[in-house]
């Protein structure tokens, strides 16, 4: 059975992005190659890390929404790189995403356990990572 976008297979989670990548400039500046590091190594995306033009599209809309801020700094010989940071704003908004994402983990929990109480004879044969019979 192919699911194609249904939210199901986990592809809305790049929604994640935004306090993922608060998080990083809230740590220090970065500019979006850092980012895109950072996001290969510590998302956790199971459909592979956004794009860079979508990082840029994100931190773009961040900056417009007043939570970023951005500069160009010198690169060592090079073309200065546009370097992003977390505004005042942004890290009041980070602090919301984490309290959003610990309310949201406990419902999350809490429809987990609800679904683990399904018998096999209610699921008609599937189970929740695909391999079940009806495939």
């Amino acid at each position: 059975m192919d699911f194609g976008d249904c939210p199901c297979t986990g592809k809305t989670l790049t929604k994640l992005v935004k306090p993922l990548v608060m998080t990083f400039l809230a740590k220090g500046q970065l500019h979006g190659y850092g980012v895109q590091r950072l996001l290969e190594r510590k998302g956790g995306f199971t459909h592979g890390p956004p794009d860079l033009s979508g990082i840029y599209r994100s931190l773009k809309e961040m900056e417009s929404q007043g939570y970023v801020e951005s500069s160009w700094l010198s690169a060592d010989g090079g073309p200065p790189k546009k370097s992003f940071s977390l505004t005042k704003n942004g890290r009041a908004c980070l602090a919301m995403w984490k309290k959003s994402l610990i309310d949201y983990r406990a419902q999350i929990d809490e429809l987990i356990s609800f679904m683990d109480e399904l018998s096999p004879e209610e699921l008609d044969g599937f189970d929740f990572v695909g391999q079940g019979e009806g495939q």
